[in-house]
This record gives C-alpha cells, structure tokens and sequence, in this order.
C-alpha cells in the first residue's frame, strides 16, 4: 500500500511539476511604446514618477487619478485624501437611521427603475474604477430594457471617432481622457461587445455653466437622431444631479438634457458611498455598513437614501462594497474575470516595472490594455477574463519583454 502511495506522489509530483514548466510564458525582448496623444506620451505613468512629479506639479488629485491608471488604488484613495479630507463620525441619529433602510441589490433595483424610463444618468469619481465596473454590470440588464446607446463624457464629440472606435471594436489611448483607466477600457470594449453604440458628448473647450449647457446639448442632438431609442449617459461627479443648484452652474448637464428632451432621466449617484482611504473620511451612514454587494437603501416611503448638494438632487445613490484584504479589489472580480499570477523570475529585467496585458488582435501599446499593474518585484496579479493576451512587463528603465498568454 505504501509502495503504490510513493509510487502515485511520485507520478502526481512529475505532472504537476511538468505543468509549471509547461505554462511558463516564453518572453522576448520587445520594442514597446506608447501610442497616446502627443501631450501624454506616458500614459502608464511609474510610482515614483507620479510621487515626484505629478503629485508636486499638478497636485494630489492629479496623483490620485494617475495611480488609479497602473492599479494601485491604495495610493489613489490616500493620494486623493491628502487633497480631499473631511473627517466625520456616525452619530446616534445614523445609526437610528440605517436601522429603519430597508436593503436592495443595486443593479436589480436600478434596472427596475429604468425599465419604463428613455435616459439613465450615472456619475462616476474619475479616480475610481470600481464606478466604471458597476456602469459595466448594468449593461447586460439595461440592453434586456432596451437600452442600445452609451454616451461618455470622457472623449468629445466628434463623429469620426465614435465611427472608428466601432469598427475597431476596442478603445484606444486616443479614444479619450479617464479611458485609458483599463476598467473604462473595458467598460467600453464590453459595451461594444453587447451591442451597444458608443458616443462622445464632450464639450469642445467649455467650462462652468456653458460646459453643461453644451454637454446637454450634445446629448439632445444625439438622441433626436435616435428617436425611438434608450440611452445609458455615464458622466462625472456632479454633472448628473436634477435640480436647480444654488452654484455658478444653475444647473447640471442632466437636468439640462432632461429639460431639452422633454423627459426626466433616471440619475444614480456612486460618488457619495464609495470607500476612501480611511474610515474617518467617509460618510458618516456608509461607515456603519460593510457590504458584500453594491446596494440601495429605501426609506419607509420607497424613495432611495441619499444626501444631495448644492441643492440638486438624484433619483438612486449606490452604496459600494469595500476593497477588503485582497491583492487586487474583491470588486474587480465578476462574470468569468479571475486573478492570474504572472512570473517573470528568471527574466532579465529588474523591477519596478509596470506588467499590461494586451487582448490578442488589438494594437499593443495603442489599446487600452485590458488590465495594469505596477509592481516592485516580478511577479504580477493581473485580472483577466477568458482571452488570450500580449503580457508586456516595461521596467522604469526602458527594457521591455512580451509573452502570450492563453487565459480562454
């Protein structure tokens, strides 16, 4: 009995170290290069760089979005606290409060509430790609309500790009601005992939109140073309509150386009119940939660909890689930997406270095990839779907390898 143990271990030992040896990437040398706009010509940007240069130059909230860029969202949300910092406690009446919420899954509740609507306005913070991954996961449940048209504040409106960001089918670094974050790629690769039309409303070179009223208008001229369609409009911050806003804006983008399409858009919040780098700087109500999936909380009269400002208003404020103790966010993991362990051991290339992973067909160094991460040491976990990829690792010196990489 213990002659056919040793006998299977043995076996089990030579196939599983046969499999290693089999699955290990055949890396080359490789000439790479970004191919951006020509005022970005370091769209991945190294963690030392953004430290001693972005952060003293253009600021914290600068440093902040560009972390947000190679994955590392511990350093975005502190970067963004040290610009953005208000330190509040739950009180008794908060608790009392949130006793009384009654829970609901947000994206069943949020398509719900679209179902008998024509236009869906959801904000996003620019620095956090957990927003873009929620906008993602309602594109299955909002295509089943008729929606077919998604419009991104991210890239202006020029025609000839949304045209050519169709045919090719993926995003690339000049498709817009926050895009070239991998999760907006990739919200907008999926978008495209579910049959979606992908648009830009961006106004051309308006601030203030003028860059709503253009925003809006964009968007009016846009659904006029598509009369009897749905759309899904995906915007920043406060560009998707209703209402007249005792601000220099009077009002938003959304109420604006509401107003002009003479229809009243269904707007969701996740900016306000999204995690920050501490407790303490969060919102005194979301600091009492600990969720485990993205959720809306209704009051006794069926309207969703939610705190506004400037004295607009949203329609349904989304409570975000928390990064908990992973390498990579528990939020980055849905549909088939899985962390794979990328090596490069024995690779002559020394480390920091920044790993990205091309889908296969599209344009590396020009595409958005897929996903990015800086690390210290070689060895990266990237989050994938089932495809197969171009793995590039890129060390702050200039030396560049690529491997294939099968994940289907």
């Amino acid at each position: 009995m213990t002659r056919i143990f040793i006998k299977y271990f043995l076996i089990l030992n030579l196939f599983f170290l046969t499999a290693c040896n089999n699955s290990r990437l055949d890396f080359q040398d490789y000439n790479f290069e970004l191919k951006g706009y020509e005022w970005d010509k370091e769209a991945y940007k190294f963690k030392s760089s953004i430290k001693n240069k972005i952060a003293l130059s253009e600021g914290n909230e600068s440093a902040a979005t560009e972390f947000s860029y190679i994955g590392d969202i511990e350093s975005t949300l502190k970067y963004w606290d040290k610009e953005y910092s208000q330190t509040s406690s739950p009180t008794a009446k908060d608790r009392q409060l949130l006793a009384t919420l009654e829970k609901r899954e947000a994206i069943s509740y949020i398509t719900s509430q679209a179902a008998e609507k024509r236009l869906v306005i959801i904000n996003e913070a620019h620095h956090v790609p957990q927003h873009r991954i929620f906008t993602a996961q309602l594109l299955d449940e909002l295509k089943e309500a008729g929606y077919s048209h998604l419009g991104l504040e991210t890239y202006f409106n020029i025609p000839i790009t949304d045209s050519l960001l169709m045919v090719n089918k993926y995003p690339d670094l000049k498709t817009g601005i926050y895009s070239k974050e991998p999760q907006f790629g990739n919200l907008i690769r999926l978008a495209i992939e579910k049959g979606f039309t992908v648009f830009g409303y961006e106004a051309m070179g308006k601030s203030g109140k003028y860059r709503e009223i253009e925003q809006a208008e964009n968007i009016q001229k846009y659904m006029q073309k598509h009369p009897s369609d749905k759309f899904l409009i995906h915007c920043g911050y406060s560009h998707g509150y209703e209402g007249d806003l005792d601000n220099s804006w009077e009002q938003a983008m959304a109420e604006r386009v509401g107003n002009l399409m003479e229809t009243d858009p269904l707007t969701i919040n996740q900016v306000i119940y999204s995690e920050r780098s501490e407790l303490k700087y969060e919102n005194s109500v979301y600091q009492l939660t600990d969720l485990d999936e993205s959720t809306v909380f209704l009051t006794s009269d069926g309207k969703s909890f939610g705190e506004y400002k400037y004295g607009g208003y949203f329609d349904i404020a989304v409570f975000h689930t928390r990064r908990r103790d992973n390498v990579r966010p528990n939020w980055m993991i849905y549909d088939q997406r899985e962390v794979v362990e990328i090596s490069f051991l024995e690779e002559e290339v020394n480390c920091p270095c920044l790993v990205l992973a091309y889908v296969v067909g599209e344009e590396i160094g020009s595409a958005i990839p897929y996903d990015v991460l800086h690390v210290e040491g070689k060895s990266a976990e990237l989050v994938l779907d089932k495809e197969k990829y171009n793995i590039v690792v890129w060390s702050n010196v200039g030396k560049s390898i690529m491997a294939r990489f099968d994940n289907s």
